[in-house]
């Protein structure tokens, strides 16, 4: 069976980069043997400023390698606005391990004894919810600290607690039933959030109703990479922009020239329309958490990011 072990990258794990021991994640493959490690980290400076969690990745994967403690490793950058937001992470963290290959001869294992308290809570609720998977459960371990005997991982036993997780996934699933919902009217152009118009341009508005109707349809999160968005976007925009904006216009002029191979519609325009369409979304929308729910967020590395509304699907509305 192939062991693989998962876990976020915390301060601890800094090691000999600040003059420490190896923090839980070295330990963790010290214990115990794995044929692969799986990094998830979000790119912040330590308090000190002089050292980033990039660095701290490639310092773990690079004494792992060196020391042969795994066969071998890669990571996964994760972008947070808050890394104590339980929503945030566990929708994205799920999203993450929505996407792994679950089989009978892989065995999956978390480490909570790295990253934030919430990060921690999180893969304990999606271990014990049965959200990682009901046929092959992940398995969750936490890496007693050489400092107190004998260093060894750790078996996460919930029992008691199991009732506790539960009435956390309902209460959050509670607060999904309150949230406001945004709706857009295609026969007016008009975009509203938690019944307040957002006043969005004609280009603005066609962005915003592709990415709902792509949440609506249950797709995943689309990528956008290279020079050019892809042609598919493009003929949407266009066909959007008709819809509900009959009169023709130099904008739709432009794009339907686009279409035609003249040129094509650069990242460079699509992230710039986004980054308009987001700040106008954040001037009416004054509470935080319903700004990142309904804007338009990227997720991924530069150059290869995924676009998409993270508000549950029901909480969007096209009339």
């Amino acid at each position: 069976m192939k062991k693989i072990l998962i876990s976020f990258v915390g301060v601890n794990d800094a090691g000999k980069l600040t003059g420490g021991k190896d923090g839980a994640i070295l330990t963790a493959l010290e214990n115990e043997n794995f044929d692969e490690l799986i990094l998830l980290w979000n790119e912040a400076k330590l308090e000190n400023g002089k050292l980033s969690f990039s660095e701290i990745v490639r310092y773990i994967r690079r004494e792992a390698k060196k020391r042969n403690l795994v066969k071998t490793s890669r990571d996964e950058e994760f972008e947070f606005y808050d890394v104590t937001d339980h929503n945030e992470i566990y929708s994205k963290l799920k999203a993450f391990t929505d996407a792994l290959e679950k089989r009978n001869d892989k065995q999956f294992t978390a480490s909570i004894s790295s990253g934030t308290p919430a990060m921690s809570a999180c893969w304990i609720l999606l271990a014990e919810s049965g959200d990682f998977s009901e046929e092959f459960p992940l398995r969750l371990i936490k890496i007693k600290d050489p400092r107190y005997g004998k260093s060894r991982n750790v078996e996460v036993k919930l029992a008691t607690a199991l009732p506790k997780i539960i009435r956390m996934k309902n209460e959050l699933e509670e607060l999904k039933k309150t949230l406001p919902v945004a709706e857009l009217d295609i026969k007016r152009g008009k975009l509203y959030v938690a019944e307040k118009e957002i006043d969005l341009a004609p280009i603005e508005f066609c962005y915003y109703r592709y990415f709902v109707e792509l949440k609506l349809t249950g797709s995943e999160n689309e990528k956008f990479s290279g020079t050019e968005v892809s042609e598919n976007f493009l003929k949407k925009i266009i066909e959007f922009h008709k819809e509900t904006f009959t009169d023709y216009d130099v904008a739709r002029q432009t794009l339907e020239r686009m279409l035609n191979k003249e040129w094509g519609l650069s990242t460079n325009t699509f992230r710039s329309n986004i980054s308009k369409l987001n700040g106008k979304l954040k001037k009416v929308i004054n509470n935080e958490s319903l700004y990142k729910l309904f804007s338009i967020k990227a997720d991924g590395k530069r150059g290869a990011r995924f676009y998409g509304i993270e508000a549950p699907k029901e909480k969007l509305k096209i009339r």
